[in-house]
């Protein structure tokens, strides 16, 4: 396996010694060179059938995608090139650490390496905590009870980032810090919950300029007592479910898939604003999401209606 930018050692760091392994993890390898890819994917195998399906699926579906774009674009580019290929080959390199692995918890930190050409490669991370003995995976919002848990560790978090990277020489500033760790459960996705402490991780440019490298925070478990919800497996959606009313609400409010995805179009909505160039695409977006909203509660208490409104007025809001 090719060597994964340094900061693959944070999870490495993290990991529980060998007497608290509960699951036996071993690492499977893709590896795919062609004239347009070159990559190195790395997943884990424990031997829990949940776990292994999602990862082969994950990881395969990854390097999939990967060269199908890898091969879209050279075609064009060949295309628009006389037949000559670029000077350069798409290249996609994975590894993994496991912070945690006991009775309780089983955790996997990617990072991803990804380059298409440009100045540098882009560098992604991505987190799974999961639930042991049973694999049942759980989010941040999901462990910690609304906005006054989300408010608290973004709170810790801002103070916490400006203590590291606000200075003389920083590659960064109040504001930027304030936007990627602010009070948005979507900045605080990569994350794993240890026994005593909750460690989040940001990429590149979240909170810091990219040659600042991810940064890591690692907020205390006793600093957010009596935040954490008491049960981690009760479906959680972006509004109040105390006041849901229609049976619309209701039902994503008793439906842990659709609550989810209800949090991911919040995150997808918000981004999409933030991205808009204007006023007249804002208010486009607005419109689009009012008329969305009434199309989605025709369903009524209808789960897989409710699911596959939820799924394309996501991938609408997705940008190109």
């Amino acid at each position: 396996m090719r060597a994964l930018p340094a900061t693959l050692a944070v999870w490495l760091a993290l990991a529980a010694g060998p007497a608290f392994a509960q699951v036996s993890v071993e690492t499977v390898n893709i590896d795919r060179k062609t004239e347009t890819v070159d990559v190195e994917v790395a997943y884990p195998r424990t031997g829990n059938a949940t776990i292994d399906v999602f990862f082969a699926d994950w990881a395969t579906g990854m390097v999939e995608d990967f060269a199908a774009d890898a091969d879209r674009d050279f075609a064009s580019f060949k295309q628009d090139n006389s037949g000559e290929l670029p000077p350069w080959t798409y290249s996609l390199y994975v590894g993994f650490g496991v912070p945690r692995n006991d009775a309780e918890m089983l955790i996997f930190g990617f990072d991803e390496s990804i380059f298409t050409g440009g100045a540098h490669p882009n560098h992604n991370i991505e987190s799974f905590n999961f639930m042991m003995p049973d694999a049942w995976r759980v989010y941040l919002p999901e462990i910690f009870a609304g906005k006054p848990a989300l408010e608290k560790i973004s709170a810790l978090a801002i103070a916490d980032l400006t203590k590291q990277l606000l200075g003389p020489d920083s590659m960064s500033d109040s504001d930027w810090v304030r936007s990627g760790a602010g009070p948005s459960w979507s900045n605080f996705q990569d994350f794993a919950l240890l026994p005593d402490t909750l460690v989040i991780r940001f990429p590149p440019y979240q909170v810091a300029a990219y040659a600042a490298g991810d940064q890591t925070v690692e907020i205390p478990l006793s600093e957010l007592k009596g935040l954490m919800r008491a049960d981690w497996r009760t479906p959680v959606a972006s509004f109040d479910c105390a006041k849901a009313a229609t049976a619309t609400e209701k039902a994503v409010c008793s439906d842990v898939s659709l609550a989810r995805l209800d949090r991911g179009l919040a995150d997808s909505y918000a981004q999409a604003l933030s991205w808009a160039s204007d006023d007249a695409e804002k208010t486009k977006i607005r419109d689009a999401q009012r008329t969305w909203i009434g199309e989605r509660n025709a369903c009524g208490g209808d789960v897989g209606c409710l699911a596959t409104a939820y799924d394309a007025r996501i991938k609408a809001l997705q940008p190109g």
